[in-house]
């Protein structure tokens, strides 16, 4: 009888432990960025992840993305950018850093070379699920819409891998988000690579919450992404030969509507 209790009680135990094993990952992502001239850049980020918290960090320079290879063929490959290297800075890399206990997102970015330290809170996107699924690699995903600062995204993300999290501010679908596009066809986030069995220690390591000495807040964060194209305008003025003028009327010069992520009224 003694013996029948035991068993019970490790059964139940062994079954406890399982069931509260943390998931924790790390997931390869890349940044693509369409400009209107044709050319594409794509920026390399790594998103550390477990049930609670996520640390999306900038991993390497832009690169000029290669179209002579498919984004599937690219990212079997593991990369979907060729090794053209641009737009080096010498300012620390972005992250985001978001804890879904404690509703806190603080994230670094650097605008006309200048660089932010922001704390935001953590929106309730307002996704609606769509009846249309597609394979993405290995995992089964479901395609999701909704808008979100000031930009309508088409996402699709999987179940299989049930956390809520995904790259940049986007998150709260019931799964992974593998693929996002955005309405203008601007912006693209493409996982390339999952790792659902990573060093615990490395990914403990960049969940840890960012030490920062100053903070900026958002109303200047929002006035900076504002004037972003007109500074970057003047500075590339500024740099241009006496005598010649900058194009500001073209087919391709690009949009200052659509010169930032995030769009403020």
């Amino acid at each position: 009888m003694k013996n029948l209790i035991f068993i019970v009680v490790f059964l139940i135990f062994n079954y406890t432990a399982n069931s509260q094993k943390e998931t924790i990952g790390i997931v390869k992502y890349q940044n693509i960025i369409h400009n209107e001239n044709g050319v594409s850049f794509a920026v390399p980020y790594k998103l550390y992840f477990n049930s609670v918290i996520s640390s999306y960090r900038e991993e390497g320079v832009a690169k000029r993305v290669n179209h002579e290879k498919s984004i599937e063929e690219e990212r079997e490959e593991g990369r979907v950018a060729s090794e053209h290297k641009v737009m080096k800075s010498s300012l620390p890399r972005a992250y985001y850093y978001t804890n879904n206990k404690t509703n806190e997102l603080i994230f670094r970015e650097s605008i006309v070379g200048k660089l932010y330290v922001v704390k935001d809170n953590i929106e309730s996107i307002p996704w609606q699920l769509h009846n249309e699924h597609k394979k993405i690699g290995v995992y089964s995903c479901q395609k999701s819409t909704a808008k979100y600062r000031g930009r309508e995204y088409t996402a699709w993300f999987t179940s299989e891998i049930p956390i809520s999290h995904g790259p940049w501010k986007l998150r709260g679908l019931p799964g992974l988000i593998l693929e996002i596009t955005e309405e203008t066809g601007k912006f693209e986030f493409r996982a390339i690579k999952i790792n659902l069995q990573p060093d615990k220690n490395e990914v403990q390591g960049k969940l840890n919450k960012p030490s920062i000495d100053k903070i900026t807040d958002m109303t200047t964060y929002i006035k900076a992404l504002k004037n972003k194209f007109e500074e970057t305008l003047a500075n590339l003025r500024a740099s241009l030969p006496r005598g010649a003028k900058l194009m500001t009327d073209c087919d391709v010069c690009p949009d200052p509507k659509n010169n930032s992520l995030e769009r403020f009224d």
